[in-house]
């Protein structure tokens, strides 16, 4: 039996590059004022960007339905497959409700529902390492079980220009955000337990990105075997440096990855333009 994946749009793997690797993508919503759109699929990055600047609502996100998801299993369960999703962690959305209710369409089915615990790029390499696996054969079991093993590897970091947007959606603690904006100084957010927290705060937003590459740094067990995504929103210079200084950091080892990624809609929609964020995923 093979295993199929499904992921969602907050994963930012990129749609050619879903599609080569056989990973469905279920959109989630950014919503200008009355108007909807799917992410990826009916906005752009550029027009998001366009639309930022000249709609007077500011864009809020908001999870995809449980028939966007009973579409992207239904050609598998016919097809006899097994499937794993896997979604943004359950705190940061509703989206992996959608997917559970979509599941018990198909009470016949095998399909494993999983919190990644993460968005974004972390989310993104979960996805293609259960598709790598799936690819190689690797049964619905051996694929969970690896996934598993390796989330106490997974670390994500990042650099905010503008706690706002954060702050509005509801990521961040309002308070948070005035306290940090009020006093000057930069938190380095990560993710605890899907929870958006400040790990470390400092009074310059270089330092901060400095900081973060310390950090993930830190949690390295072994570079060689390690994968970095370094993911911006409309800041591709700030993710080449953090790339670049990545690599030079690193002593001559080449990581098993090392790429860039540009965010999409729904990611730039809570962290603003001008995010810097590293992923580290091992084991």
């Amino acid at each position: 039996m093979a295993v199929a994946v499904v992921t969602d749009s907050t994963s930012d793997i990129d749609p050619a590059r879903a599609a080569s690797l056989g990973i469905a993508v279920v959109p989630l919503f950014v919503v200008f004022g009355e108007r909807s759109y799917r992410d990826y699929v009916d906005l752009t990055r550029d027009a998001f960007y366009h639309k930022l600047e000249t709609e007077r609502d500011l864009p809020i996100t908001s999870q995809p339905t449980a028939a966007m998801f009973a579409d992207a299993f239904r050609p598998h369960v016919e097809a006899g497959d097994a499937i794993l999703c896997v979604t943004v962690a359950a705190q940061l959305s509703g989206t992996i409700n959608a997917a559970r209710a979509a599941a018990t369409e198909f009470p016949g089915a095998r399909i494993a529902i999983v919190d990644s615990g993460s968005v974004a790029g972390g989310l993104g390499l979960v996805a293609m390492r259960a598709a790598e696996l799936a690819r190689a054969g690797a049964s619905l079991e051996a694929v969970l079980a690896d996934l598993e093993e390796r989330r106490s590897g997974a670390h994500f970091y990042a650099c905010l220009r503008d706690l706002g947007h954060i702050a509005r959606t509801g990521r961040i603690g309002r308070a948070q955000a005035v306290i940090g904006s009020l006093m000057k100084i930069v938190p380095v957010l990560t993710l605890r337990d899907g929870v958006v927290t400040p790990e470390a705060q400092v009074r310059t937003f270089a330092r901060a990105q400095e900081t973060m590459l310390d950090l993930i740094l830190r949690a390295v067990t072994d570079p060689s075997k390690a994968r970095f995504l370094a993911l911006h929103t409309r800041a591709p210079q700030l993710a080449q440096a953090a790339a670049d200084r990545l690599r030079a950091r690193l002593g001559g080892v080449e990581p098993e990855l090392l790429e860039i990624w540009e965010a999409g809609p729904v990611i730039a929609t809570h962290g603003g333009e001008g995010a810097v964020g590293v992923f580290l995923a091992q084991g």
